[in-house]
């Protein structure tokens, strides 16, 4: 029985499974008994990558079958700190659970550049979860927010970006109604902020990160980096996704934004 090595985002920890990424992802998102409900965003890691840092011997001596022959569903192996203990190439997959069990498997690739439109809108997975209007690309946002001659810095981050239709070059026109998130108006005044004082790159459009993320609205992909590296992980279009991944596809448009 295979054991794959996993970095969870929603909550951050680093876990053994016997587990494939579809069921280890409907594991997460609902349980073992389904009694909860919620996204999952994680990564497979490479295990014969760097490592040391962590007590592997340890959390694979306990990653073995039940009694009764079924699969060890997990093994924790730490829960504070992880995303930036674990090198980013050893990161070869990732995969977004909607909340009612479906895995979406996402390989990397390079980035193509971050575009030229005036405003955009990331929402972070770890290891904090604001929600945040920027001027600044996805690259340049990543190397911004991990620069460690800034006073407040994280070590590395992991996010997505999200669509904002018309509001990404005009803060001005009236959205079509294809914007799902509750507060479109916050937003917008969010947006209008960045343009109306230059010197500001960022501002939080929300806190804390509510349990509905909205996949359906990844413009992009997943991006996780710090001031030296960076790793992009494309989404499919929409084409691709309802063609190859109807069930996904469906149950990530069925999320209520926020």
């Amino acid at each position: 029985m295979e054991t794959r090595l996993y970095l969870s985002l929603i909550p951050e920890a680093l876990i053994l499974s016997q587990l494939p990424p579809e069921k280890f992802g409907a594991y997460l998102a609902t349980g073992s008994k389904r009694q909860i409900e919620g996204p999952a965003v994680f990564f497979e890691v490479d295990q014969s990558a760097d490592l040391s840092g962590f007590r592997m011997e340890e959390a694979r001596a306990r990653c073995k079958p039940h009694r009764d022959g079924s699969p060890r569903r997990s093994v924790y192996m730490a829960v504070f700190n992880v995303l930036p203990r674990v090198p980013l190439e050893a990161l070869r997959k990732v995969y977004l659970t909607t909340p009612s069990g479906l895995t979406l498997g996402l390989d990397p690739a390079p980035w193509g550049g971050d575009g030229h439109e005036n405003f955009f809108l990331y929402q972070e997975l770890g290891p904090v979860y604001p929600r945040v209007a920027s001027r600044l690309g996805p690259h340049a946002f990543c190397q911004q927010v991990t620069a460690p001659d800034k006073m407040v810095t994280l070590p590395r981050l992991a996010f997505i970006d999200l669509r904002l239709g018309s509001l990404a070059s005009d803060t001005d026109i009236q959205p079509d109604g294809s914007l799902p998130y509750q507060n479109v108006e916050h937003l917008r005044e969010c947006l209008r902020s960045l343009r109306d004082n230059p010197e500001r790159m960022t501002k939080i459009v929300y806190r804390g990160m509510r349990p509905d993320i909205l996949f359906s609205m990844v413009r992009s992909g997943v991006f996780v980096g710090d001031h030296e590296g960076f790793r992009f992980f494309p989404m499919p279009s929409e084409e691709a996704l309802e063609a190859g991944h109807t069930l996904w596809w469906h149950s990530a448009q069925a999320a209520k934004g926020y």
